[in-house]
């Protein structure tokens, strides 16, 4: 029985499962990265133009209480989160820490 095209036939399949899966990994994060960045701008984007029909002493006073800063921060937040959960799912490194959080530590 021929050996090398066994181990051929062999290295073919488990190296064609793989590049499957990367490209699949690839395109899935891809999506996903594009999808969160539609949805990030458009929230974004619906939130300026709330702003924008406010009167201008209510936004006078808006502007010094800071909510436009904290309305970033709240936006970064939720990237941050995402980015941390997308992290802990695919890599895995980020798992020890999750679960502190859900044991309340």
């Amino acid at each position: 029985m021929p050996l090398l095209p066994l181990l051929a036939t062999f290295l073919g399949s488990i190296v064609s499962g793989l590049v499957f899966r990367a490209l699949a990994s690839l395109g899935f994060a891809y999506v996903a990265y594009v999808g969160i960045g539609q949805l990030i701008d458009t929230v974004d984007g619906y939130i300026k133009g709330l702003f924008g029909a406010i009167p201008p002493p209510v936004a006078a006073i808006l502007g010094m209480a800071k909510v436009d800063v904290a309305i970033n921060i709240i936006i970064a937040a939720v990237i941050a989160r995402l980015m941390l959960a997308g992290m802990d799912r695919i890599t895995g490194t980020i798992t020890g820490l999750a679960l502190l959080n859900k044991a309340g530590g």
